[in-house]
């Protein structure tokens, strides 16, 4: 009884959490923001133009405007700080997710970019991934009483030990392409 009851507790603190995540702005905020710097802010993080809708559902609440003309040119100004290739390359790199936010004009530099870094950040993750199995197998093995218990973690060690060095050549191919994405901006930059 008590394990539900805690169970309806952190469900409803979570449903509370959730609803509070949505709304972007109090009324306060709402009363005060500068739109401009706000949509600089937005677009400076890689937030979709669509975000804006979701400060007009926030500001609702409170009967209060949104300036939408202020929000769109600051996010204007904010969209072409994130969207460069540089950016692209880090938030790739950095395993960070990608709104497809960028106009179309400028998104080819950025998305090109952030492919190659998403690409070196994925082997990076599936390298750790399975090297941190494959050091719970040996463990694993050292538990393991003889026959073939023994001889059943040794089989899956042989594979991930497989598994691990195809990952590894991954990651050095992702790694090269990343270097020869540099170094291929850097001749066309000078």
């Amino acid at each position: 009884m008590q394990a539900m009851r805690c169970g309806k507790f952190i469900a409803g603190l979570t449903m509370m959490l959730a609803m509070s995540a949505c709304a972007t702005l109090n009324e306060s905020e709402c009363e005060t923001v500068n739109w401009g710097d706000l949509g600089r802010g937005d677009g400076a993080a890689g937030r979709s133009v669509s975000y804006v809708q979701r400060h007009r559902e926030a500001c609702m609440k409170y009967d209060l405007p949104v300036d939408e003309n202020a929000w769109r040119s600051g996010w204007e100004a904010g969209i072409r700080r994130y969207c460069t290739a540089e950016n692209g390359l880090s938030e790739g790199r950095e395993g960070r997710g990608y709104a497809n936010s960028c106009p179309a004009e400028i998104a080819p530099a950025f998305e090109n970019a952030y492919r190659v870094g998403k690409r070196v950040h994925d082997a990076q993750s599936e390298y750790d991934r399975l090297k941190s199995e494959l050091e719970q197998l040996y463990d694993d093995l050292e538990d393991a009483p003889k026959g073939d218990e023994r001889r059943k973690v040794r089989n899956r060690i042989t594979l991930r030990e497989s598994d691990l060095f195809l990952a590894e050549g991954r990651l050095r191919d992702a790694e090269r392409l990343y270097d020869r994405y540099l170094y291929e901006e850097a001749a066309g930059r000078y």
